[in-house]
């Protein structure tokens, strides 16, 4: 069972920051940034994805996050919505 993890954050910085503590991860199978929304969406396993959100919480700067089921480890388009 794998999720799409959507995460926005409150500025460009914050969001350059998790994207290195994310491509950095071994876990990580597939990783968008949209860099206008301030947004990363990131596929992995859940129980290894929430150490990392963990990590990217505590750094400060989240204010978003969600999460979807999906039956492959790519990012569907429609995930995270608008």
């Amino acid at each position: 069972m794998v999720y799409v993890h959507t995460l926005e954050f409150v500025d460009k910085n914050r969001l350059a920051a998790a994207f290195e503590t994310l491509v950095g991860s071994e876990f990580v199978e597939d990783c968008l940034v949209e860099t206008e929304r301030l947004r990363i969406r990131f596929v992995a396993d859940p129980r290894r994805a929430s150490t990392l959100v963990e990590r990217i919480y505590l750094d400060g700067g989240l204010r978003l996050s969600l999460r979807h089921h999906v039956t492959s480890g790519v990012i569907p388009a429609s995930a995270g919505g608008s």
